[in-house]
């Protein structure tokens, strides 16, 4: 997977001594070489799915853990020591601008890393919750207004992300009234938006229709060429694209210069 932390997209795969520094392979040449064989990518074990049956049973692959505004029961939470690490922390609910608006959740922490690693240009937080559950339960609410879906494919950025935001931040404000309200971190008027939204780094300067019409490579193919940039979980190339989204459990093999695979403590 590709993990995002202080701007930075690094890979992180099974059988390295460190993450790949994605970022420092834009302008290298690279092979990727995608091979038969799946594995769970959560315990190691050789399985059909990732993550495996053992592995779906515990968290965070519960339901509770996708919708937790629905499923989460939190007092008589069956994973006590779960709900600890993961739960019963800060929560934001946000906007993210990709080629649409959607709506999202995560641990309040975190934010900006979560929406690099969605590929999103820009961002804003509506709403600061006490845990996940109630979190859940403002997302589900706001469904009613602005998807909580999105691609997970190179796509075009809009246009005016920025405008965009703050059209669907108005609707929301329509959502967060009666008992959500208290949670509501939303200006009172569009003059308080500019300071609210953030800008996302990006590693492309290229042209995303170009990017667009690229093939993806897939189990058998092998790819041998430069990096034009990184959005998300997508490595883009001027032949190819790499969706490491899509090739969870997978085995694969990537060639970089060795000092795009920085020393283990300098990973953390």
């Amino acid at each position: 997977m590709v993990s995002w932390s202080r701007g930075k997209p690094r890979l992180y795969l099974a059988d390295t001594d460190g993450p790949i520094d994605l970022a420092g392979l834009v302008g290298e040449e690279i092979c990727v070489d995608i091979q038969p064989g799946f594995r769970c990518q959560h315990c190691g074990d050789q399985a059909d799915t990732s993550p495996c049956q053992e592995c779906q049973s515990k968290p965070p692959h519960q339901q509770c853990i996708f919708t937790p505004g629905t499923s989460c029961t939190y007092q008589d939470c069956p994973f006590p020591s779960f709900k600890r690490r993961s739960c019963a922390h800060n929560f934001v609910v946000y906007l993210v601008a990709k080629d649409c608006v959607k709506a999202g959740i995560t641990q309040a922490d975190r934010y900006v890393s979560r929406w690099a690693e969605q590929g999103a240009t820009h961002g804003m937080v509506v709403a600061r919750t006490p845990n996940r559950r109630v979190a859940g339960i403002i997302e589900e609410a706001l469904d009613d207004v602005v998807s909580t879906e999105s691609t997970k494919e190179w796509y075009e950025p809009l246009d005016d992300p920025k405008q965009e935001l703050v059209t669907a931040a108005n609707s929301c404000r329509e959502v967060l009234t009666g008992s959500l309200e208290p949670f509501s971190v939303l200006p009172d008027d569009e003059d308080g938006f500019d300071d609210r939204i953030i800008t996302v780094p990006v590693h492309f300067s290229g042209d995303d229709a170009t990017v667009l019409n690229l093939p993806e490579v897939t189990v058998g193919d092998e790819l041998q060429s430069e990096v034009l940039g990184v959005r998300g979980q997508i490595l883009a190339t001027k032949d190819a694209v790499v969706n490491f989204d899509h090739l969870k459990g997978e085995q694969l093999t990537v060639e970089a210069p060795a000092e795009c695979i920085p020393a283990m403590e300098d990973a953390q």
